[in-house]
């Protein structure tokens, strides 16, 4: 830093500097030509090239005007006369033939072409009433009227004909109206309703089955599949058991659309207890559960387990069954027909409690 700071510093370095920087621009660029020995024949060249250039603009070189006064005299009283004589030639000649040409041609060229447009617009005048005549003449609202009138009655006739269908006739009303209000606490799920062959007042047994197929097409509650309704028909006929005298009912009562509820989980089991109950409380005259498959076992014996008085106001008896489709029933003739025996011996014995005879009639 001292030597930096010594004024001979760069001196005495001066050559060195310049060295190394005319070999790095060798390298890079190759020698340039030197300025100095040249320099003032190059200018006097570019000098002639340039000179009178800039002449009839503005002062660039005022210098070299002071010293040669006789073209710039020359040039004066041309560019004076120019700018004397522009503004005259302008003045004169465009305004008072611009002007004239203008308003002469376009006002009798307006004034022909609107005449006989005129003329045949009320021409024309004649045909639009028939235009107008054949627009009234589309009848569009007033077919519209008596197509509206049509469809209000046909609204009318669907409303009041939800309670007069056979699934709230008044002897299975009241289980079909639960299904209602369940469907209401789980919007976008499907419960199915309960046959009209059944009787709320005749009721004294309760199939409860294990729903884990897909709901029925028909939208009522069943075995599972067709299989399994044919199998519990033919018991039903071997014993006597009449559709009013028994009830069929889901442990879980909701379905997805469309999907099977597969093995029910736990909590699926119990949120169908509250529905259990108040479905029993409907079917007073019911003694008798037969539960079919493990899932409807389960929630019958969690039944069993609350403190509900009409369980033993009832002597409500629960009945273990193998469910009737699926894997459950898959075996040979021997082995169907075995378990056949065993269900019909649950029913028998319900019943018997509830005072009905069994047979064929």
């Amino acid at each position: 830093m001292t030597a930096l700071a010594e004024p001979d510093y760069f001196d005495v370095h001066d050559e060195d500097y310049r060295t190394e920087l005319d070999s790095r621009y060798e390298e890079g660029f190759g020698r340039g030509p030197e300025l100095d020995d040249d320099y003032g024949n190059g200018y006097d060249e570019l000098d002639k090239l340039f000179d009178g250039l800039f002449d009839d603009e503005d002062d660039f070189d005022a210098p070299a005007k002071a010293e040669k006064k006789t073209p710039a005299k020359k040039d004066a009283p041309k560019a004076t006369s120019l700018k004397a004589a522009t503004p005259k030639k302008a003045s004169s000649t465009s305004l008072p033939k611009a002007s004239p040409v203008i308003t002469r041609r376009v006002v009798p060229a307006a004034a022909p072409a609107v005449e006989p447009a005129a003329v045949v617009e009320p021409g024309l005048v004649v045909e639009t009433p028939t235009v107008a005549a054949v627009e009234p003449a589309a009848v569009e609202p007033a077919a519209v009227e008596p197509a509206s009138s049509e469809a209000a009655p046909a609204e009318q006739s669907v409303t009041p004909g939800v309670p007069d269908s056979p699934f709230f006739a008044p002897h299975i009303a009241a289980v079909n109206q639960h299904v209602e209000f369940l469907r209401k606490l789980r919007p976008g799920f499907e419960v199915p309703y309960v046959d009209p062959m059944h009787s709320v007042e005749d009721c004294r047994i309760v199939t409860l089955f294990s729903n884990t197929s897909e709901a029925s097409p028909r939208g009522v509650v069943w075995a599972g599949d067709d299989a399994a309704a044919t199998r519990l028909l033919g018991l039903q006929f071997q014993l006597g058991l009449r559709p009013e005298w028994m009830m069929p009912w889901n442990t879980h009562p909701w379905f997805t659309p469309g999907e099977a509820n597969g093995k029910l989980t736990p909590e699926q089991v119990a949120a169908g207890l509250k529905p259990l109950i108040a479905f029993l409380k409907l079917v007073p005259r019911a003694s008798a559960i037969v539960a079919h498959g493990t899932e409807a076992n389960r929630l019958a014996q969690m039944l069993l387990k609350t403190d509900n008085q009409l369980i033993w106001r009832r002597g409500l008896k629960v009945y273990k069954a193998r469910s009737l489709h699926g894997r459950a029933f898959a075996g040979s003739k021997e082995r169907q027909t075995e378990w056949l025996i065993e269900m019909g011996r649950s029913y028998a014995d319900a019943m018997a409690r509830a005072g009905l005879q069994t047979g064929r009639r």
